[in-house]
């Protein structure tokens, strides 16, 4: 039985947002075993609360770290930081510099407040379209609208870990991740996302160091992802790790994997519940 289970959200215990009932029992299977059982997301804190509701406490133990931000950012249950690698003001300039020659690519951005009391930051460079996204995403963001110096100057502001674009919808890149050359800065695309963080950091990483605070030695850990922000998280040497493969769709992602022999692959969320629940 693992000490420490962490878990990608989004396509691996969770279908839009719907964490499935077979990984609500799993998950109590373990805590009722004395594993401690966290999350691993791209997502923000405001964001992943909102998103779990009822079943935030249900998903997180009392004693959990939670990685956030593609492994940019650790968190305690009640969303105070202990860990934090944060754009730099050059870095910002980069990736204003990016959106401004490639403006056609985007739809909207949103970057994450420190304050987790606050609202995601949501920037829509139509106007027309400023109402449709209150709309949409007002229960959870603050949206807003201006020119491309004044979401570099509300970027400016913010202690960022990560900015995130939304592709437009004719625009299909998936499972891909990217390096810049004159800044140290990464791009991964996923789920319709370009998402700009730095490069010295990841999921992977932000796992080893949860361990530590909690001492919890690797051979304890069972890890669960399922998409290209998951890679070093899946490669590291652990004692379990798994893979979510829907209808084989996330195969790509054994090939990015150094031991893919060490991976176990789980159909579903409700398949990983399954092997929760027979632990």
């Amino acid at each position: 039985m693992p000490k420490l289970a962490i878990f990608d959200l989004d396509g691996t215990i969770a279908t839009h947002g719907v964490v499935a009932p077979t990984v609500l029992e799993g998950l109590k299977h373990l805590r009722q075993a004395g594993c401690i059982t966290t999350l691993s997301t791209g997502r923000g804190y405001v964001r992943l609360k909102q998103l779990l509701g009822d079943v935030f406490e249900e998903v997180i133990s009392p004693d959990a770290l939670i990685i956030l931000e593609h492994g940019t950012k650790l968190v305690d249950r009640a969303g105070t930081t202990i860990f934090g690698e944060f754009l730099s003001a050059d870095e910002i300039d980069h990736v204003i510099d990016f959106v401004r020659a490639n403006i056609e690519l985007f739809r909207i951005a949103w970057f994450n407040p420190a304050d987790v009391s606050r609202k995601i930051s949501v920037w829509c460079p139509d106007e027309q379209e400023v109402d449709e996204e209150i709309e949409k995403r007002g229960s959870y963001a603050e949206v807003f609208t201006g020119s491309l110096e004044e979401l570099k100057q509300a970027l400016l502001r913010e202690q960022l870990t990560s900015v995130t674009f939304k592709l437009r919808d004719h625009i299909q890149v998936h499972n891909l991740k990217l390096s810049f050359t004159r800044t140290e800065t990464n791009v991964i695309f996923q789920d319709g996302n370009m998402e700009f963080l730095r490069n010295n950091i990841n999921k992977g990483l932000a796992v080893l160091e949860a361990a530590h605070k909690l001492d919890v030695a690797k051979d304890d850990l069972l890890l669960a992802g399922n998409a290209i922000n998951d890679v070093e998280m899946l490669d590291l040497d652990v004692g379990r790790s798994l893979l979510i493969d829907a209808a084989g769709k996330n195969s790509p992602i054994l090939q990015y994997l150094s031991s893919p022999e060490n991976v176990t692959v789980l159909s579903s969320p409700d398949a990983l519940g399954t092997y929760l629940q027979q632990l």
